[in-house]
């Protein structure tokens, strides 16, 4: 029994409310190398009005919740927010077991346990309420040896483990912006047992005085899973000017607005992308400038990839005398469909070399950078 009583293993999967599918299916399977392994029946969606798709790479699971009919959930939840995650499912050791503990913390369910057959197994699940405004949390106990089909879905291909073009591990976070933090910070300590990670915070307000803009995170985790969540919110001075703020706006609402998904080479995984037509965020000559100042005065070493290997595809380094990471940002889903309805989602790759943290002189040398440029 683990120290929180939810017995998490990993997050399944990631479902992500879309108008159009198609443009998703697209972008992750050409693009990431995701692969669909199942799609929902006819009776599923006349009954529901939305048409899910599941999807795999490596251990990395989507759904894509496309609405087909007006009043469904999915349309619904369109009529609030752009495209973006509505829901993160969490696989459970035993759903009896995290449910009996989500009541007695005072979790609000919107669905209590159920039970479907899927495969070989059953599929039992509950879902609660999360102070991300409409986003849910769903604990799910699969007995199906195969893992590769959901509730009213249907098998779409093969699925090949070993295709797997950009060595996509896993989910490795998810990060949510609001307007305020401790809210969200007193649910995931209280009601799913979480703890703090990692925070930081900072402004630029002295690099530009009078238009600098700041954020607050805290990153909070489960010990025994391994999940992490960072949380941000927006700082004063100019806070509806903070870019948390700003995308919690585009959100219409606070939400889950960016994750993170985890490679074991993140230069091989770049060229892939980007040979299939992705975009990554360009990241500002002055940050590579002040690169090799800031790993010698972080103590960072043993870092094998070269800074010209590393501008060359717009990553970012960052770590301590324990190791560093690589992070590669992909534009947000707005700037790739040329549609503002397709939300402010954006995807990480990350790979870490000995690194646990999230960056905070990423965080901090980006943000001043671009201030630099800016002036």
């Amino acid at each position: 029994m683990s120290k929180t009583n939810l017995t998490i293993q990993r997050v399944h999967s990631i479902e992500m409310c879309v108008h159009d599918a198609h443009p998703w299916l697209d972008y992750l399977t050409t693009g990431f190398g995701f692969q669909l392994v199942a799609a929902g029946t006819g009776a599923d969606v006349e009954e529901t009005g939305v048409r899910r798709r599941y999807l795999r790479c490596g251990d990395a699971g989507l759904v894509l919740a496309e609405k087909v009919r007006a009043g469904s959930s999915a349309h619904r939840y369109l009529q609030q927010h752009p495209e973006g995650v509505w829901r993160v499912n969490f696989l459970v050791a035993d759903i009896d077991a995290a449910a009996q503990t989500l009541v007695e913390r005072h979790a609000t369910p919107t669905e209590s346990v159920r039970t479907d057959q899927v495969g070989e197994g059953e599929w039992r699940s509950m879902s609660i309420a999360t102070p991300l405004g409409d986003v849910e949390f769903t604990f799910i106990q699969n007995t199906d040896p195969q893992g590769l089909m959901m509730p009213g879905l249907e098998p779409s291909g093969h699925f090949d483990p070993d295709q797997n073009p950009i060595g996509l591990r896993g989910v490795d976070h998810m990060t949510a912006n609001m307007r305020t933090l401790m809210p969200t910070i007193a649910f995931f300590e209280h009601v799913l047992g979480f703890r703090r990670f990692w925070d930081v915070q900072f402004h630029t307000e002295g690099l530009r005085p009078g238009v600098g803009t700041g954020l607050k995170s805290v990153v909070m985790w489960d010990e025994e899973s391994g999940i992490k969540f960072a949380n941000n919110e927006p700082l004063p001075p100019r806070f509806s000017g903070s870019q948390v703020q700003l995308c919690v706006e585009a959100n219409c609402g606070p939400g889950i607005h960016h994750f993170a998904l985890e490679v074991g080479d993140i230069l091989a995984a770049v060229d892939h992308c980007r040979r299939q037509g992705l975009e990554f965020l360009s990241t500002p000559e002055a940050y590579y400038a002040a690169l090799p100042g800031r790993i010698g005065a972080q103590g960072i070493t043993g870092v094998s990839q070269s800074i010209d290997d590393l501008r060359a595809r717009g990553i970012l380094l960052d770590g301590d005398k324990d190791g560093y990471l690589l992070q590669a940002f992909c534009k947000d889903r707005s700037d790739r469909f040329v549609r503002s309805e397709a939300g402010p989602i954006c995807l990480e790759l990350i790979q870490r070399c000995g690194a646990t943290g999230f960056g905070e002189g990423n965080f901090r040398a980006l943000f001043e950078a671009m201030s630099r440029e800016q002036e």
